[in-house]
């Protein structure tokens, strides 16, 4: 009787091993495939060293700093321009995370309801609320959207923009 549990045991044992070992064949080939896999990981360091690289630097010593370069006018992005963006692209590239009606009480775009009560209160409200932030029963509302960069101008053509969207 014990012989026989002993055979059941190692070959239950063995397919248990089997099974281990063509996975990781299978895991080995798909990475090879794939070809993301840095075992050296100086590849990968190096990408999260350049995302969280400090976007700028404090001088003590009374000496102004050279002029840098924005980053996205090193990659072309939206912005890199003395041009202020359109309200439709300070939209997508701002606005839209909260307003696209993901988030409960930020006025979502194509909504009419959503935006008479705040179109009410006046257009300038409206503009200081987007522009300065607002806290308020319903929400909050950060300051240019989150987005420090943007100028008064941008985020009232933004304003403008989700408006006019929304108008029935």
């Amino acid at each position: 009787m014990s012989l026989e549990k002993d055979q059941v045991f190692f070959k239950n044992f063995s397919i248990v091993v089997g099974l281990l070992g063509l996975m990781m064949v299978i895991f080995l080939i798909a990475a090879m495939i794939i070809g993301d896999i840095d075992y050296a990981g100086d590849a990968r360091d190096d990408k999260v060293a350049e995302r969280t690289a400090p976007v700028g630097e404090v001088r003590a010593d009374g000496e102004a700093m050279p002029e840098q370069k924005t980053a996205a006018a090193d990659t072309g992005e939206a912005g890199a321009s003395d041009e202020p963006r359109s309200g439709k692209a300070v939209y997508e590239s701002v606005c839209m995370s909260c307003h696209s009606g993901a988030l409960p009480g930020a006025p979502a775009i194509g909504k009419a309801g959503d935006w008479a009560p705040r179109i009410d209160k006046g257009m300038d409200t409206l503009y200081d609320n987007a522009i300065n932030g607002y806290q308020g029963d319903g929400g909050m509302m950060p300051a240019r959207g989150g987005d420090s960069s943007l100028s008064d101008d941008e985020v009232k053509a933004a304003v403008d923009y989700m408006i006019e969207q929304s108008e029935s």
